[in-house]
């Protein structure tokens, strides 16, 4: 039965009319939580947050009005693949559009005393670091880094039997501390991160491999101090992994390193014979602790290294390595870095000679 024309006006208004409701209540919920309030307010957005967690902590500091529309809002903006984590200055005269734009833009807010801790920094490099901007005193950070107890109720990973120090947890990156932060708050700070850059992806790789955390992060040290490019540092975790399969000890130079307080220019033949667990050269297997705080790419290599038959790499002039299967292969490796070396030493000599004239 057809329906009258004066049914399908009504009808037709009808969806009309619930349409125009429905995308007026999109428009008003979507908009400032509250347009005469400007006060600003700090909200930090963590590494590889959601946009369903991002909703949860706007909603929490009164920043939007309804979770539902403002995923719809990222949604049709398509732009949470681009969101970006940090701290972001944000107040409630803002609309759902302008901190979804603030959020995609990484215009993050910095405030506070900015210290940036390179990638593969021992945790002594890193309390000098802190102590040097006055965020607190040396021995009370060392204290901390030696006592992984003090984190175990907010960092479960911690507690593990062969985590003997923070050494390897304090995660490299551009930090802004409050001047009056606390030395645990700032150790927390670092702590967080990593736990947050160590993703669920990478524990399971882990898993597979049958290794604990203070490992995984103890061999990635090691590789990070070896690497100069990203390319080597698979190969270079694949040498370890191998040295380790055959018995081998891991003969590195940058585990002797960390024995000495003011890194050396060179590794001597007398300090190969040095008495430490540090010294893998005497001593099988990793060392007690990791030996530096390693980039995620480092973890990564670990996790995931190449499949290779080498036992032995040089490095090269240009910065990065040559590998061999044999010693004796290695010999030849190690004779010709040297050669090219000292050609090389001796044409910029040759060339400052030149410019002295």
């Amino acid at each position: 039965m057809k329906l009258s024309k004066k049914r399908v006006i009504i009808l037709v208004s009808s969806v009309v009319l619930l349409i125009l409701i429905g995308a007026l209540f999109v428009v008003y919920e979507g908009g400032p939580y509250d347009k005469n309030n400007g006060k600003d307010i700090v909200v930090d957005i963590p590494m590889g947050s959601t946009v369903s967690s991002v909703a949860d902590i706007l909603k929490e500091n009164n920043l939007i009005k309804n979770e539902f529309i403002f995923k719809l809002n990222f949604k049709i903006k398509n732009n949470a693949s681009h969101m970006k984590s940090g701290k972001y200055l944000l107040s409630q005269k803002l609309s759902n559009s302008d901190i979804i734009e603030k959020l995609v833009s990484g215009k993050i807010h910095q405030d506070g005393i900015k210290v940036t801790i390179p990638e593969g920094s021992t945790s002594n490099e890193i309390i000098a670091l802190l102590v040097k901007n006055e965020l607190g005193q040396k021995e009370d950070f060392e204290k901390l880094v030696s006592n992984p107890k003090e984190f175990y109720s907010d960092f479960g990973f911690l507690n593990q039997d062969d985590i003997k120090s923070l050494e390897g947890f304090l995660y490299p990156s551009t930090y802004y501390f409050d001047k009056d932060a606390k030395p645990k708050d700032i150790i927390k700070e670092m702590l967080s991160l990593f736990d947050r850059s160590y993703t669920d992806k990478l524990r399971a790789k882990q898993k597979e491999r049958k290794m604990t955390l203070q490992e995984v992060v103890n061999l990635a040290s090691i590789v990070e101090k070896e690497a100069v490019i990203d390319e080597d540092r698979p190969i270079i975790a694949s040498v370890f992994y191998n040295r380790l399969d055959e018995g081998m000890p891991l003969q590195s130079d940058a585990t002797l390193q960390y024995i000495f307080e003011t890194r050396k220019k060179s590794i001597t033949y007398k300090d190969l014979k040095i008495d430490s667990p540090y010294n893998t050269y005497t001593e099988r297997g990793l060392p007690p602790t990791p030996i530096a705080n390693p980039s995620i790419k480092s973890i990564e290599a670990v996790l995931e290294p190449s499949n290779t038959d080498y036992l032995y790499f040089v490095a090269t002039i240009d910065g990065g390595n040559v590998y061999s299967k044999t010693y004796e292969d290695h010999k030849k490796n190690v004779a010709k870095y040297r050669k090219d070396r000292d050609e090389r030493n001796k044409a910029l000599e040759e060339a400052s000679k030149e410019n002295e004239k």
